[in-house]
């Protein structure tokens, strides 16, 4: 089993008074919802990489959104396997607080990460969410 450490970064994206959250089709995740966000590539800095991923996940342009602090970094362990290779993951997630101004409800990523946008209330418990999202919307909501 192959252990690896990964360092993410996510928005936890406020429009029109709900939470922005994507339905994954990868695995492990799959059908779980996610926030918007992604892997920080080498040499890019944190911040960078979010505006990229909301730029990829989202479809938005820089003007579409603006990023405000971070809300927090939550880490979390995944053992799974992908494309026959078993793994150890630990994962380590950078939150931001991000406010959507306009956003399309259809687009679809044309990758193969995400499969739909959805909004959300903050207090939802129906959907079953990624760890990364349960730990950042019970923070946000216990400190809103």
């Amino acid at each position: 089993m192959r252990k690896t450490q990964r360092i993410w970064v996510y928005g936890l994206c406020r429009y029109d008074w709900k939470i922005v959250a994507i339905k994954k089709k990868r695995w492990p995740f799959t059908g779980k919802l996610d926030l918007p966000g992604g892997k920080i590539e080498h040499g890019e800095l944190h911040f960078e990489s979010l505006k990229r991923e909301l730029e990829e996940e989202l479809w938005l342009g820089q003007k579409d959104f603006e990023i405000w602090d971070i809300l927090g970094v939550w880490e979390t362990f995944s053992k799974h396997t992908w494309k026959d290779e078993k793994l150890d993951e630990h994962i380590i997630a950078i939150v931001y607080e991000v406010d959507i101004f306009r956003i399309d409800l259809d687009f679809i990523e044309n990758g193969w990460e995400s499969e739909k946008i959805f909004l959300i209330e903050k207090d939802d418990e129906t959907f079953e969410k990624t760890n990364i999202f349960w730990k950042a919307l019970h923070f946000y909501n216990s400190h809103s």
